[in-house]
């Protein structure tokens, strides 16, 4: 780990697996849902007023929608299969990548300018490659994760019909 945010991820992984022998880690990445703030919302408020955005093009992960997050949570809670798992919904992108398609899909036209990490500096060190394999998941006889394409578009969707009923 990077940052003493992971250190302490992983401090805690550790403890748990030294302490108890049944235990489930999952481990996640660029999560995104209706609830709290999130890259999804950053990106669709900006365009509300920006014709330009910029964003890295440089790092890249696993979006991952939190209701197929959630849905992974009960089906792993209804089993005996202890362990630590990767889960993300399926592929990789960079954040510019998704934010291109989360316009596209949204039919927002802005014009989303890639930039390095260099030029977009932040707090904390962020990982160039954070792609996390659910293949540990994927053989454990759990229900693949959907493709984050595919998660996103069922988001979008729930996402525009909620704003709606608000606007009423």
């Amino acid at each position: 780990p990077q940052s003493a945010y992971g250190k302490t991820k992983l401090a805690g992984e550790e403890f748990i697996q030294e302490n108890t022998e049944k235990y489930f880690i999952l481990r996640t990445a660029w999560l995104y849902g209706l609830h709290g703030g999130n890259f999804v919302k950053t990106m669709l408020d900006l365009a509300e007023t920006h014709d330009e955005i910029t964003v890295v093009n440089d790092q890249i992960g696993s979006p991952t929608y939190s209701l197929d997050l959630a849905v992974a949570i009960t089906n792993l809670l209804h089993s005996d299969k202890y362990g630590i798992y990767h889960v993300t919904n399926e592929g990789e992108c960079s954040w510019y990548d998704f934010a291109k398609l989360i316009f596209e899909l949204s039919n927002v036209d802005v014009n989303v300018i890639p930039v390095s990490t260099e030029e977009f500096p932040s707090p904390a060190p962020r990982p160039h490659y954070s792609v996390l394999d659910n293949k540990k998941w994927n053989a454990s006889g759990f229900v693949p994760m959907r493709d984050y394409k595919e998660a996103l578009g069922a988001y979008l969707s729930l996402y525009n019909f909620f704003k709606r009923l608000r606007k009423i």
